[in-house]
C-alpha cells in the first residue's frame, strides 16, 4: 500500500475536526478491528482515584498489551517491520492528510477518537524540529482534541518513525485541574512534576517549547533527546502546553518477577492521569499508593526539576 491509497478525500470546505469525524464514521463501518476497539473502550473496567487536587483513572486495557510491552531497544526495533509505514498498515485502515502527516484511527484506543499521526517519511522520533507542527495540529484540531508526543525512549512504541497522537481532550484527567496562568510555571501533582504554559500565539509557544527542550538537553548531556512527554491543546485563550521531563521510562514494577509485576509503561496519557494496565489480572494491584510510587519513580527528581525550572520560567 501507499499513502495515496490510504488517504480519504475530504469533503469540500470541511475543517480538520470534521474530516476526523468523517474518517471515524467511515472506519467504523468498514473496519471491524476499530469497531471492536471502540466497543472494548466503552465497556472497559476502570477505577478513579481522587487524591488531593488530582484525578487518576486506572484502566484495564488488554488491547494495549502490544504497545505497553513493546521492546524499544535499537536491536529489537531494527528487527521488526515498521508498523507506521504504509506497506505494513492494515488493509482496511484509512487516514486523512495534514501537511506531511497522516491522521489514522488507533484501533486500540485509550481515549475516544484516539489517533496516531505518523509522518509520511520514515524518520526517527525527535521533537525539536516538529514543535511548530504540534502547535499547528492542535490549532487545526480545535479545543475538543489534544495532541501529544511520546519521546523515543519515553513511551513511543515506534521510536524509528516520527509520529504524534491525538484524542478527546475531555477524557484526559489532568486538564480538569491544571492551574490557569498566563505565565509559564512549574506544577506538581500526585508525584508528577511538569512545566505548564499558556501562550496566546504559536510563535511564543514554539519559542518556549524549544527553550525547554534545549535546557533539558543541556542537563542531559549525551542523550539525542532527553526523556520527555509533551501535550498541547488549543483553546480560546491560546496554546496550552505541558512538558513532563522524565527520570525514566518504565518503573521497577514493570520488570518485577511474579506477583510483584504490574504492566504499566507510562507515556504521555499515563502522565496526564490515565494509567493503562495491559494485563487485566494486574488491575487490582493498582491502589493509590502504587500509582503515586510509579509517578514518583518515572518523573524527574526535585533537584534536577528545580534546576530546569530556574532556566525556563
Amino acid at each position: 500500500m501507499s499513502w495515496e491509497s490510504i488517504l480519504l478525500q475530504p469533503s469540500v470546505g470541511s475543517d480538520l475536526a470534521h474530516q476526523i469525524d468523517d474518517l471515524f464514521a467511515q472506519q467504523r463501518a468498514s473496519w471491524k478491528t476499530l469497531q471492536n476497539g471502540e466497543q472494548a473502550l466503552a465497556n472497559m473496567t476502570s477505577k478513579v482515584f481522587t487524591p488531593e487536587d488530582a484525578r487518576i483513572v486506572v484502566q484495564a486495557n488488554p488491547g494495549r498489551i502490544k504497545s505497553t510491552l513493546a521492546r524499544v531497544d535499537p536491536e529489537s526495533v531494527a528487527r521488526r517491520p515498521c508498523f507506521l509505514c504504509p506497506e505494513h498498515i492494515p488493509a482496511e485502515e484509512r487516514g486523512v492528510a495534514f501537511e506531511d502527516l497522516v491522521i489514522l484511527p488507533n484501533p486500540c484506543p485509550v481515549i475516544p477518537r484516539h489517533c496516531t499521526i505518523p509522518s509520511r517519511e520514515h524518520t526517527p522520533q525527535h521533537l525539536a524540529g516538529r514543535v511548530l507542527d504540534l502547535l499547528k495540529l492542535a490549532r487545526a484540531l480545535g479545543p475538543g482534541m489534544l495532541v501529544f508526543y511520546n519521546g523515543p525512549r519515553c513511551g513511543a512504541s515506534a521510536p524509528d518513525h516520527f509520529h504524534f497522537q491525538a484524542g478527546d481532550a475531555a477524557a484526559v484527567p489532568l486538564l480538569t485541574h491544571l492551574p490557569l496562568s498566563n505565565r509559564p510555571r512549574a506544577y506538581s501533582s500526585f508525584g508528577r512534576r511538569m512545566l505548564v504554559a499558556n501562550h496566546p500565539a504559536s510563535d511564543e509557544a514554539g519559542r518556549y517549547l524549544h527553550r525547554v527542550l534545549d535546557a533539558w538537553s543541556d542537563l542531559s548531556p549525551g542523550d539525542d533527546e532527553p526523556l520527555v512527554s509533551v501535550l498541547g491543546l488549543y483553546r480560546e485563550e491560546g496554546y496550552l502546553t505541558v512538558v513532563f521531563p522524565r527520570e525514566k521510562h518504565r518503573p521497577k514494577c514493570f520488570f518485577a518477577p511474579g506477583d510483584e509485576r504490574i504492566a504499566i509503561s507510562p507515556a504521555t496519557l499515563e502522565m496526564a492521569g490515565i494509567l493503562v494496565v495491559a494485563e487485566p489480572d494486574h488491575f487490582d494491584k493498582v491502589v493509590p499508593q502504587t500509582a503515586l510510587a510509579i509517578y514518583q519513580e518515572v518523573s524527574l527528581g526535585k533537584e534536577r526539576f528545580d534546576e530546569l525550572t530556574r532556566v525556563v520560567t
